[in-house]
């Protein structure tokens, strides 16, 4: 049940019998502080433990212990159990509020569950509880991350006829869910249209949002990414950081502007921009849509000479720079880079995945070296059967691996012919 979750470590246990030591039985009001102390996202576990002992000891739970257990959940991304407590919460007959809700609802936003998220607005209404702009600001935060931007646009607007005045966090999800559907011209209209009228200032979260929104429309629009850049650095804007550089990086990338985007990096790594009286330098997401522009326009040298510059950096590694160094060898003909990108991941012992197994798979085919692709294969499976994880195969690889070993054995059959000859 919602409350088992096992050991915690004991320590809302710890703190519950200092307190009774010092004071007479522990009451609701008490075991709600308790509660609220346990609000870092580990210790959900031992918010249930409390709970649990509530019950074992006859002291009565409440609108405000349901409010901060499900507020734990939140933080703990544990969002199916937030809607048990819920449950628990109504079957117990006792009354939830907007803080209830919303705290339910930033659950759901949490765990991108925009469905659930809108089921609870019209629960919240049903309960005759009536939404704040905290609610509604859960609610399109929830549809933002599910990228459904038309329906955090029309809560939006429900607010509005509702007489819900939006805040900032409010317009930034909602700005959020028009750049993930590359929604451009709508998160322009909110960021210098609808907050302007509402008078509130965007921020950092603001623009970066519009410029993701640039970035993802069909086509990219890197211009009218770079303009909103510059307005961040211009007098009175909000500073630009990492996010805003990287956004406009992936637009030119995006656009098949690379050289644009490998300039904008070089402005980063410069030192020549600052936030917050901080220079600012590019991180392992710079770097990567940097490689990604060189990579969308095929140019293997460039995107190379950046991955071995992030190598060289100290900066974290993951798999998806090379990835996308990879791309950019097998789309230049390079093979035999594409190779040697494959051999740098396992000596940095990074995870292996197979949509980079089968870029290399296909260069090599590509260029009529079946037995090197089969060569870069061999061992990425005995790596990952050594490890005891998945290999880095799909349904592709396994129908390329026929095609190869039929195109090897056909060139060996050519090979033979020849030398007899």
């Amino acid at each position: 049940g919602a409350d088992g979750g096992g050991g915690g470590g004991g320590g809302g246990g710890a703190v519950e019998a200092a307190a009774e030591e010092v004071s007479p039985p522990l009451d609701t009001a008490h075991y709600n502080v308790l509660l609220s102390c346990l609000s870092r996202p580990r210790r959900w576990k031992e918010a249930l433990e409390l709970s649990a002992r509530m019950g074992e000891r006859g002291v009565q739970r409440d609108t405000s212990t349901y409010n901060a257990l499900i507020s734990v959940m939140k933080a703990a991304g544990k969002w199916k159990l937030a809607l048990k407590l819920l449950r628990r919460m109504r079957s117990e007959g006792v009354p939830p509020d907007t803080i209830t809700f919303s705290a339910a609802m930033a659950a759901c936003a949490r765990g991108g569950e925009w469905r659930s998220a809108l089921l609870l607005m019209g629960s919240m209404r049903q309960a005759g509880v009536r939404p704040n702009t905290v609610t509604f600001s859960a609610a399109i935060s929830a549809c933002e991350k599910g990228g459904e931007w038309a329906r955090a646009l029309r809560l939006l607007r429900q607010m509005g006829d509702e007489q819900v005045p939006p805040d900032l966090i409010t317009f930034n999800a909602a700005i959020g869910a028009c750049a993930k559907g590359g929604e451009w011209e709508r998160a322009m209209s909110l960021l210098t249209e609808a907050m302007p009228a509402e008078g509130i200032t965007p921020d950092s979260v603001s623009y970066n949002a519009a410029i993701t929104a640039h970035a993802n429309a069909q086509p990219a629009r890197p211009d009218g990414a770079l303009s909103l850049l510059r307005a961040m650095e211009g007098e009175g804007g909000a500073p630009p950081d990492n996010f805003s550089y990287n956004g406009v990086i992936s637009a030119f990338g995006r656009a098949g502007r690379w050289e644009e985007a490998v300039a904008l990096l070089r402005q980063l790594a410069a030192g020549e921009v600052a936030h917050g009286g901080e220079a600012l330098s590019p991180d392992l997401v710079s770097y990567t849509a940097a490689i990604s522009a060189c990579a969308e326009a095929g140019r293997a040298a460039e995107a190379a000479a950046l991955l071995e510059e992030l190598r060289s950096s100290g900066l974290p590694l993951s798999i998806l720079p090379f990835s996308k160094a990879i791309a950019a060898a097998a789309k230049a003909g390079e093979w035999r880079v594409a190779c040697a990108t494959l051999r740098q991941v396992s000596s940095l012992q990074l995870r292996h995945n197979a949509l980079t197994t089968n870029l290399v798979l296909r260069a090599c085919d590509a260029a009529g070296e079946p037995a090197a692709a089969l060569s870069a294969l061999l061992p990425l499976l005995r790596e990952s059967a050594a490890a005891g994880v998945a290999s880095p195969a799909d349904e592709e690889t396994l129908e390329l691996v026929p095609h190869l070993l039929l195109r090897a054995a056909e060139a060996a059959e050519v090979a033979e012919a020849v030398e007899g000859a």
